[in-house]
């Protein structure tokens, strides 16, 4: 027999008894499911993970000061902003001037945060509401939000004065939101207050409006200082402690990697959304792993199926065995022929498993997304990503459990003798 005579005739094989081939595979098409669920979910969050990041840009770094704790955020006005533990190194005003200075450098944020006891209010036409201070780009806590979009006017304070507010704000206290245009240049009040009843009044000029639905708004740095200021009942609190944090964006990744390393050797701290990447991608090989384990036991499992299926296919084409051998058919090529017949069902059943798995997929990357903006979360793009080198792996790994299960039911097949295989019944 011919290759492609032992292929023709295990195909013929696989049909002949449909419902037992498909209950064969039925286990394949489980595990090879499985699989690529659960790796194209990893390969998605991995997607995900490097989109966002490279959104922010790997040429950024966030520098904080090094030693000692802040306990700022919990002490009234007139009170020490921190414990006796001080700041070992701080961030200073020539510290931002000379980062500036440096080669490579293309922007540096200075961040100023407000503690976080202070209750913050905004008043318009005689009514105050509640708002919250937004973060600026080298808050930590805003790495994965998207850049907020303008509605009006700008978004970027770069002198005191100014403050953007949220159209979540705006709805707040009672500004129409029909027009954003008509409240840029107009002034409002920001107004500081403490547990005991101290306030302070910050008469801004609105900058610009965002499409941010909660209620925010935005200061400069200049302000935030002068508010700080207020809450510790001083005059030179960036002089005693500095800058929160900064963040530097460098030419490219290689110029941000070296000044990493120059500026941990000042004293700082630094953190550089290259080593997240690749913390992130190490968590998600091994889940990866870890998920393709799990599906792999699931078609080791499918391997007794199909070996009881050819067991049966054998004792029952006993009789045809012995034909085949008499016309001159070789041990080998029974045996190839039996287990192409097993590799065939583990073909179909990956074939099946990998489209009914990518239709899983595609069904949750259009569900996905309406929940995250039910929630309100910033992140778009498919979480089930199905490759080729995945497509192709399943498939051929299907087939060789199919391969593998087939093995010795087609060696028992290989060893019949032809004359106690004709007088079989």
């Amino acid at each position: 027999m011919t290759i492609p005579d032992q292929v023709r005739t295990a195909f013929s094989n696989v049909g002949r008894r449909k419902l037992r081939s498909a209950l064969a595979s039925l286990g394949v098409v489980v595990g090879t499911l499985t699989i690529v669920v659960m790796v194209s979910l990893a390969a998605g969050v991995r997607q995900q993970i490097n989109q966002q990041f490279a959104a922010i840009g790997l040429d950024r770094l966030t520098v904080t000061p090094s030693g000692g704790s802040r306990r700022g955020g919990f002490g009234p006005p007139g009170g020490f902003p921190f414990a006796a533990t001080a700041q070992k190194k701080v961030i200073t005003e020539q510290d931002v001037n000379s980062w500036k200075a440096l080669p490579g450098v293309t922007k540096v944020i200075p961040e100023v945060n407000l503690p976080s006891s202070v209750g913050l209010e905004l008043k318009w036409n005689g009514t105050n509401q509640s708002v919250r201070m937004g973060g600026g780009e080298a808050a930590g806590g805003m790495l994965f939000q998207e850049p907020p979009e303008s509605l009006a006017g700008s978004l970027e304070l770069l002198d005191s004065g100014g403050i953007v507010l949220s159209l979540g704000a705006m709805k707040a206290a009672g500004i129409s939101t029909n027009d954003p245009a008509r409240i840029i240049g107009q002034t409002v009040e920001t107004i500081l207050h403490t547990s005991r009843g101290d306030t302070q009044s910050f008469s801004l000029r609105v900058q610009g409006v965002s499409k941010d639905h909660s209620p925010q708004i935005q200061v400069s740095v200049a302000d935030r200082i002068a508010m700080k200021n207020w809450w510790f009942n001083a005059t030179n609190i960036l002089e005693r402690e500095g800058y929160d944090s900064v963040t530097l964006r460098a030419a490219d990744v290689t110029r941000a990697n070296a000044l990493s390393v120059q500026l941990r050797h000042a004293g700082f701290q630094v953190q550089s959304l290259e080593m997240f990447v690749t913390v992130a991608n190490r968590i998600v090989t091994a889940i990866t792993v870890m998920f393709t384990l799990i599906g792999s036991i699931a078609l080791l499992v499918a391997t007794i199926g199909i070996a009881n299926t050819m067991v049966m296919a054998i004792y029952e084409r006993t009789r045809e065995i012995g034909i085949l051998k008499a016309m001159g058919a070789s041990s080998r090529e029974i045996r190839q022929m039996f287990m192409l017949e097993a590799g065939f069902i583990g073909l179909i059943g990956g074939v099946f498993g990998l489209l009914f798995g990518w239709l899983i997929g595609l069904g949750l990357n259009q569900a996905i997304p309406i929940y995250l903006r039910y929630r309100e979360l910033p992140v778009h793009g498919n979480f089930f990503l199905v490759t080729l080198t995945l497509a192709v792996g399943v498939i051929a790994f299907a087939t060789f459990i199919g391969l593998v299960a087939g093995l010795l039911p087609a060696q028992r097949a290989a060893r019949l003798d032809p004359l106690e295989a004709l007088r079989h019944e």
